[in-house]
């Protein structure tokens, strides 16, 4: 069998042809949709690996902003259960002294009531010993103790120092030669007459006196001289007696004031 080498020549040049215009209209088409398909595929891919890349991204800033907040919160938290307490603490330390201060100061209060009172049943009991005194010595006093009274007033004026003496006539001028002589008691005129001699010897002048009755006077006599004056009385024991008897009870309310103090604190 013979070859016919013009027609397989025409053929293989056919084929050739199909060859080329199916790579060129056919199989070129496909294989760039093909690569492009790829090129998209791997854009998208790159595309979803970024976008992933990005959402870990913002998953772990996430995380860390939740971490950061959750520690945040626990450290406020934390903060101001502190500063509740301490409120708390400075509140009910400022309760109990305000309380502690204000018992302090009703006990204080209440002693300084309680001393007043005692204070004032004291002194009127002792003024009351005072009149109840002086009553009493009124009431007895008779003729010889008005005599004795006499007799000490004018001891007295003639015990007194020769300072005293000159400072006594001196004055006469200023009252013009007047005394005057309060008793406790009415003198009758022998009295007087006993009492003006004893001044004019003892003032060397015959002085005008003026005899006066005074209820403020305790079986006592007193000389006046332009304000001098030389006295004699009961009632001026009596007012000592006084005085020592208040300044012992306020020296005695003190003494248990102080004790009571120190007892408290």
């Amino acid at each position: 069998m013979s070859i016919d080498w013009f027609t397989f020549t025409a053929q293989i040049i056919n084929f050739l042809i199909l060859v080329w215009l199916l790579s060129h209209f056919l199989y070129r088409p496909i294989i760039n949709a093909m690569n492009d398909r790829q090129e998209q595929l791997v854009a998208e891919h790159n595309k979803a690996i970024s976008a992933q890349q990005e959402a870990e991204t913002v998953a772990a800033t996430y995380r860390q902003k939740t971490d950061e907040l959750a520690h945040a919160k626990d450290e406020l938290l934390a903060e101001a259960g502190k500063e509740i307490l301490q409120w708390k603490e400075n509140h009910l330390h400022r309760a109990r002294t305000e309380v502690d201060d204000a018992k302090t100061e009703w006990y204080h209060s209440l002693k300084r009531e309680k001393e007043a009172f005692i204070r004032e049943v004291r002194l009127l009991m002792a003024n009351h010993v005072q009149q109840m005194s002086r009553r009493v010595l009124s009431e007895i006093a008779n003729t010889e103790m008005q005599k004795g009274v006499i007799k000490t007033f004018m001891k007295n004026i003639g015990q007194i120092d020769e300072q005293q003496k000159c400072q006594l006539v001196s004055l006469l001028e200023t009252s013009r030669h007047r005394v005057l002589v309060e008793t406790a008691f009415p003198l009758d005129q022998s009295d007087r007459d006993l009492v003006t001699q004893f001044l004019h010897d003892f003032l060397g002048s015959e002085v005008g006196i003026d005899f006066e009755i005074s209820t403020e006077l305790i079986c006592g006599m007193e000389l006046h001289v332009a304000g001098y004056k030389i006295a004699w009385n009961i009632n001026e024991p009596l007012e000592e007696l006084e005085e020592e008897f208040v300044r012992t009870l306020n020296e005695e309310i003190t003494l248990e004031s102080v004790t009571d103090m120190s007892a408290t604190t």
